[in-house]
């Protein structure tokens, strides 16, 4: 089906789970969207991903790579890859919402502050692109009478860098040209140039030539700087600033990435390893890191730091690195499992009171014996996935709490009879195995194009919200089922590692599926945002349902005792705790994010250029701090720290929550859990309580059971 590419990533702990053809189980049907003609694809292709943009619709919306932002620019005088940066001072943000804080902001997208281009490149220039991996990507533009340039974009690039081939260079200016003045070059065979701005942005370019070439750049007019003759096999590096650093590391480029790791004990080293072309003074070419990786640098990596620095669309200062290497060490919480876990100090594990048992029994018994098989015959994977989970949860607490063995027989050949409807594909919208991009998706909306279907999984829009619900509540089910003596696992394991291929592939070589599709290892967290244009890049709205799906493999990975996807899985939770404690949840001692915006608490839709403190359904409060909490597992309070939390709450929650009356309610009211157990459990086994405030995905008791083990 698809020829292996290269490897993306290397470790024991990257194995790939299968090589084989997708499960006979899944039909095989295109999407109504498909990769562009001009792209060599060589397996699957990434769908959630920093370049994505490029692959979709016109071709011309922005890519981040940060701190840059690109595009292919087919606008008239102004062919070729636009650059862009823009400044923290240059962010638009909205007006204060009711938390006091500004409701959005972004960076404004669109301004070329350089492009790169050719005098050769008019209405006829065209688009290639090659070697699509995870973490870079090739791109070719193309003269129609003349040659060529290629750029590869990786996320961190210090520098914008294209080889010309047979092409007379010229570099765009949408802001406009001040000034271009050569400067000290900074190596043999290397010119440098100055570039100043209209906006007061000063940029350096780098010009490296092979084989005693030359080409003298001058302005042309005040939107363009036009090189004197035709270069071949030359390199054009620009960048914004003028640090020493980049004198360093000119002439030298990344050309691909590899994501290694190992793990020992409850350590975990992950690095990547930047290929490059050229040479440099420095042996290097030069990255910048974003704050969540500098926090975590060994140092391998934090002794290249530099004085360089640049402002990020919406991710504060990144700073610059001369190295060829991000080596990362995390901490991994290995204790974690199927039982309630909480990050509050002096917990350790679980215990029950008499009385508490006594309250969870009597929720048990309204809740075990429910027809889930006809709850679940739902649309949805995403609906069905949360009710199928809901149910696994009670199952663990009638097995393992109260180690009711009725309850248990009941409700797991229930479960089972649930979740054997998708395990054989015979829901509503069975999936299929889509080939265009490569991938299990819902045919639901798949043949004729319809995004709202499903929350538009079948355009690869939250696979690992959907997908985690289904994994985790199969592996719970496993594990109740083996400790009775049970094989179930063995009959929808193959139906499981499909699930985790398409979201979590660990390695090129399986081809039928891309590398991470959500999870990225840059930014520190998934992507949601399948196949269609945003221009403010990719985004994600819920945290929560992200490491949701990272802890969900890790039980799994339990159930058929894969040590690699247990360490992937931790590794990933690791990563997210550092990163989404940055970037989506703000204590007030936040410095990375903007001061107008972290009394927000919450960060809302994440995208790559914006971050808007709302969600796609709704401004509610509720809806947009209570999308961040669900579903509280034992994994939660990894996460979302007692500190947080308790933050969170008392400064914008705890007003609010007499006013919600709907499953929202048991949402905000369970997470209070994670910093104030004894609160959250008198609420839910207090007089008053209505079943009304559970969503559709809680339950009673599991509300109960996880309150009182960690209320100790």
């Amino acid at each position: 089906m698809f020829t292996t590419s290269s490897g993306e990533t290397s470790g024991d702990i990257f194995s790939a789970i299968s090589t084989s053809e997708p499960i006979s189980l899944f039909s095989q049907k295109a999407s109504t969207v498909s990769v562009p003609s001009g792209v060599t694809k060589n397996g699957a292709v990434q769908t959630n991903n920093f370049w994505g943009n490029l692959t979709l619709g016109d071709q011309t919306s922005y890519v981040y790579t940060h701190p840059y932002s690109l595009w292919y620019s087919t606008k008239s005088d102004y062919e070729g890859l636009a650059v862009s940066h823009q400044t923290a001072s240059q962010r638009v943000y909205g007006e204060t919402d009711e938390e006091g804080a500004a409701s959005y902001f972004y960076a404004p997208a669109g301004n070329i502050s350089l492009c790169l281009g050719s005098s050769d490149f008019d209405s006829n220039v065209s688009l290639k692109l090659a070697n699509l991996k995870k973490m870079s990507i090739d791109v070719t533009v193309m003269s129609k009478s003349a040659g060529s340039f290629t750029a590869t974009l990786v996320q961190g690039m210090g520098f914008v860098s294209a080889v010309y081939n047979d092409l007379i260079p010229e570099i765009h200016s949408g802001v406009g040209i001040k000034s271009v003045t050569g400067d000290t070059a900074p190596r043999s065979g290397t010119d440098k140039y100055k570039i100043v701005l209209n906006d007061g942005s000063t940029w350096v370019m780098y010009v490296t030539f092979s084989d005693n070439q030359s080409c003298k750049f001058a302005l042309k007019d005040s939107n363009h700087i036009i090189g004197s003759n035709s270069i071949n096999n030359c390199v054009i590096q620009v960048a914004c600033g003028d640090d020493s650093a980049y004198d360093k590391a000119a002439g030298c480029y990344p050309t691909s990435v590899t994501l290694s790791a190992s793990v020992s004990g409850s350590t975990a080293t992950y690095a990547f390893e930047y290929a490059t072309s050229g040479s440099s003074n420095n042996g290097t070419t030069i990255m910048y890191a974003m704050p969540h990786q500098s926090d975590s640098f060994t140092s391998t990596t934090s002794g290249a730091k530099t004085s360089a620095t640049l402002d990020d669309t919406v991710h504060g200062v990144m700073t610059a690195y001369l190295s060829n290497k991000f080596e990362m060490s995390e901490t991994l919480t290995t204790s974690i499992g199927k039982d309630p876990w909480s990050a509050i100090s002096g917990f350790s594990s679980p215990s029950y009171s008499d009385s508490e048992l006594s309250a969870i029994k009597a929720a048990a018994a309204d809740e075990y014996n429910a027809d889930v098989y006809s709850y679940t015959d739902l649309d949805s994977m995403y609906t069905s996935g949360k009710i199928l989970d809901k149910y696994a949860y009670v199952l663990y607490v009638c097995h393992y709490v109260l180690k009711d063995s009725d309850k248990t027989s009941t409700l797991l050949a229930s479960l089972k009879k649930a979740i054997e409807r998708f395990s054989g594909n015979s829901q509503k919208y069975p999936l299929c195995y889509e080939t265009n991009w490569g991938g299990i998706c819902s045919t639901g909306g798949m043949s004729d194009g319809d995004t709202s279907i499903d929350y538009g999984n079948a355009f690869y829009n939250d696979h690992h919200f959907h997908y985690g619900y289904h994994i985790h509540a199969a592996a719970l089910c496993a594990l109740v089922d083996a400790d009775l003596g049970g094989s179930w696992a063995s009959s929808v394991k193959d139906w499981v590692n499909s699930l985790v291929r398409d979201v979590a592939n660990p390695s090129s070589e399986d081809s039928h599926f891309p590398v991470f599709r959500n999870f990225d290892f840059y930014l520190g967290h998934s992507i949601a945002h399948g196949i269609t244009v945003y221009a403010d890049g990719k985004d994600e709205e819920s945290s929560s349902e992200d490491y949701n799906f990272a802890y969900a493999m890790k039980i799994w990975a339990s159930v058929i005792n894969d040590t690699n996807m247990a360490n992937r899985a931790d590794l990933m939770l690791a990563i997210s705790k550092r990163a989404m404690n940055v970037y989506f949840l703000y204590t007030q001692d936040n410095t990375v994010m903007p001061s107008k915006f972290i009394g927000n608490y919450c960060s809302g839709i994440w995208f790559e250029n914006k971050i808007a403190h709302t969600t796609y359904f709704g401004t509610n409060i509720e809806y947009i701090h209570g999308i961040h909490m669900l579903p509280i597992t034992p994994v939660s309070s990894l996460i979302r720290g007692p500190t947080f939390v308790k933050e969170e709450w008392e400064n914008v929650l705890s007003s609010k929550i007499g006013n919600v009356t709907d499953g929202w309610k048991g949402i905000l009211m369970l997470n209070v859990a994670l910093y104030d157990p004894a609160t959250s459990y008198n609420f839910f086994s207090g007089s008053d309580f209505s079943t009304n405030y559970l969503d559709n995905g809680m339950s009673k008791t599991w509300s109960l059971a996880y309150t009182a083990a960690v209320n100790n």
